[in-house]
């Protein structure tokens, strides 16, 4: 096989989280590539609880 280059684009995705903290609960939707990213993403102090990946919708591709 010829040498490869690294050229592929990683899909992102909508993660869906529980945020959970001393007083509330909710469900918040971050876009990113990987879980860790969309964790790095979300709100301080608070617990997150994965609940779901989902591919982004729209953004066509040009």
């Amino acid at each position: 096989m010829a040498g490869s280059q690294h050229t592929q684009t990683h899909p992102k995705f909508t993660w869906r989280f529980l945020a959970l903290d001393a007083s509330t609960c909710s469900v918040i939707h971050i876009n990113a590539t990987t879980e860790r990213e969309a964790r790095d993403q979300s709100p301080a102090g608070c617990v997150m609880v994965f609940a779901g990946r989902l591919p982004v919708q729209g953004g066509g591709h040009a």
